[in-house]
This record gives C-alpha cells, structure tokens and sequence, in this order.
C-alpha cells in the first residue's frame, strides 16, 4: 500500500493517516472521519475512505 497517496483531496487526507486511524481504534467511516476529517467536505472520497476502511480492518 503506498501510504502517501492521498484519499482526501480537500483535507489532503491519505492512506497512511487512514490506516494509522484504524491502527489507533476506527472501526467505521464515522470514526475516520473524526479522526483525519476524510468525507466531511465534499463527500468525493466517501467511498474510497470506506472501502479502504473495510480492507485495513480484514487485514
């Protein structure tokens, strides 16, 4: 996984700071988004943010 790509254009938000979130809890895209912001603009990455989420947590 290439931990510097960004996710989140508007909080500039990558996979690196999504998967440290689930690393320190997440469990939901709600909680990502508390934690890193990712979703709570445009909306535009909801589905990336979430899918990844559900990838780290079966890993």
């Amino acid at each position: 996984m290439n931990r510097k790509k960004e996710i989140c254009s508007c909080y500039h938000v990558t996979k690196g700071d999504i998967a440290d979130a689930v690393a320190d809890g997440a469990t939901s895209f709600k909680d990502i988004k508390k934690a890193t912001k990712a979703g709570k603009a445009c909306g535009k990455c909801k589905k990336k943010v979430k899918k990844l989420t559900k990838k780290l947590l079966a890993d």
